[in-house]
């Protein structure tokens, strides 16, 4: 039980209230006093309802108390407890000893490193728990600088990194409290680092997908709404699309958004290519823990599509904590109806991959993105090729647009470095910006219609409108979208018969 005594700052206060325990045979556990919040907290264990209260009111009627009330802990307490989660949340074992060299804290995982309990440290000098380890009572007396040894106990690697405790006094003079002691094992070195290979800057790929100007596309909005939803159960996932959508940027992104929300320790996100799996592979794979991505899944060979099939029927169909430590995400380019026709795929091995299925839609499908995604690209590149950061004009976006983007993603991606590097001025204009001639607007218009340069002009423009109205569905956006006038656009898409 804990009480708070809210009262003025004053020599004896704390003494009085204290003196108030003793009639009631209360044997005092914890005092603690907070000057900055005028409040002195006492703890002790719980007592019978009527005592408590013949307690509070004896202490409200104290001189200069102003209020008094139970409360689940002291700010010590809390901030110990705070302390301590945070300690046990990082990725390593911590531990801290006092200037004799006694061990005053250990996390579990610290303690799990040197094979004992954490009751079992506590207290006990370090150089008795971690036989070998030989520093003089001076250097724990007199921490000053930080320092690094590496063991090895019960056959495995350790690396002690310590780094000096200091605590001011009221002269603001910094003494010698102890050492805090990070433990790191070889293990844990070498899976963190395995893990940025496996998703080299997913975390900066999550939130630019997210961004706002990315996502304006309905289709795009709808992939991330089922992405989010599916991220955190077990169950198999196919990531489909075309050629150069992105499925491989969004499954790292989406891993992380998964591992920062509920991902076990030691969970990888692990990437094969279908046909390099072999039936001697898969029987390791109960002993992996994370996400194993397969690409191109219709290049499983026959046999390894059987004892695939055999090992997604032992997998339990429906998410709980006792569930397989791997997860299935598998990736196509090719159609769902081709993947599910049984020839390419074992239809067994298809329905029990596509469980759960995630569409990222071809970029001509989601028109309204690319702006967003030309400046994203534009500042990606401009920070690795170290080049001037540019704009993009509006006529030259609109020459963008029209293009149908076969390569999708990719090709968007190729083009605008093409263009960074070899355009010097700092806007980009039409003329900047080569496309496939054939498969943009502009490049079907070569001939004079009807010897008249007014009307081929009119022509060209009303095709171009009619291009850009249902991707700008209002006349007041797709005037913005071409830098005219609302009325002037109006007017033109009455002229033209143009509507929605």
């Amino acid at each position: 039980m804990r009480v708070e005594i809210q009262c003025e700052d004053r020599i004896g206060m704390v003494r009085e209230a204290l003196d108030l325990f003793i009639p009631h045979g209360i044997d005092m556990r914890l005092v603690e006093v907070d000057t900055k919040r005028r409040c002195i907290y006492c703890g002790f264990p719980d007592i019978p309802f009527s005592k408590l209260q013949q307690l509070l009111a004896d202490l409200r009627r104290l001189e200069s108390v102003e209020d008094v009330k139970i409360v689940m802990f002291t700010p010590s307490e809390r901030e110990h407890n705070a302390l301590y989660t945070l300690l046990e949340a990082l990725p390593d074992g911590v531990i801290s000893v006092d200037l004799k060299g006694n061990i005053t804290m250990a996390t579990e995982l610290a303690a799990e490193d040197l094979n004992v309990s954490v009751t079992e440290l506590l207290h006990k000098p370090l150089h008795q728990v971690i036989k070998g380890f030989n520093v003089t009572k001076d250097t724990w007396a007199n921490p000053r600088e930080s320092m690094s040894k590496r063991i090895r106990i019960r056959n495995k690697t350790l690396l002690l990194e310590m780094k000096p405790i200091f605590v001011a006094d009221d002269d603001g003079v910094m003494n010698p409290a102890g050492t805090v002691i990070y433990l790191k094992t070889k293990t844990r070195l070498e899976r963190q680092t395995a893990s940025l290979k496996h998703a080299p800057d997913a975390e900066s790929h999550l939130e630019a997908y997210f961004k706002p100007e990315v996502i304006k596309s309905d289709a795009m909005k709808h992939t991330l709404v089922q992405a989010k939803a599916f991220a955190d159960v077990s169950m198999s996932l196919l990531v489909h699309g075309e050629v150069g959508t992105g499925k491989r940027d969004l499954i790292e992104a989406l891993f992380q958004y998964w591992y920062k929300r509920q991902g076990e320790p030691d969970a990888r996100l692990i990437a094969r290519n279908a046909g390099d799996i072999t039936c001697e592979e898969m029987a390791e794979w109960e002993q992996l823990s994370g996400w194993l991505v397969i690409y191109d899944i219709e290049q499983l060979t026959p046999k390894v599509q059987i004892e695939l099939a055999k090992w997604l029927v032992r997998q339990p169909s429906i998410g709980t904590s006792l569930d397989s430590n791997l997860r299935i995400i598998s990736v196509s380019s090719l159609a769902r109806s081709q993947l599910a026709d049984g020839v390419t795929l074992n239809k067994d091995v298809y329905f029990a991959l596509a469980t759960l299925v995630v569409n990222v839609p071809a970029l001509r499908d989601r028109r309204e993105d690319l702006e967003g995604l030309v400046q994203q690209i534009i500042q990606t590149h401009s920070e690795r090729y170290r080049q001037p950061a540019v704009t993009v004009s509006k006529s030259a976006l609109i020459k963008l647009s029209l293009y149908s983007w076969p390569g999708n993603l990719k090709e968007l991606q190729n083009v605008c470095l093409q263009t960074l590097l070899t355009v010097k001025h700092t806007e980009w204009h039409p003329q900047d910006i080569h496309l496939p001639a054939s498969d943009n607007v502009v490049g079907g218009l070569l001939t004079l219609k009807d010897g008249s340069l007014d009307k081929t002009v009119k022509e060209w423009e009303a095709e171009l409108l009619k291009q850009l109205y249902p991707r700008y569905p209002s006349t007041r956006r797709l005037a913005k979208a071409v830098g005219m006038s609302h009325s002037a656009i109006a007017n033109k898409l009455k002229e033209y018969g143009i509507s929605t």
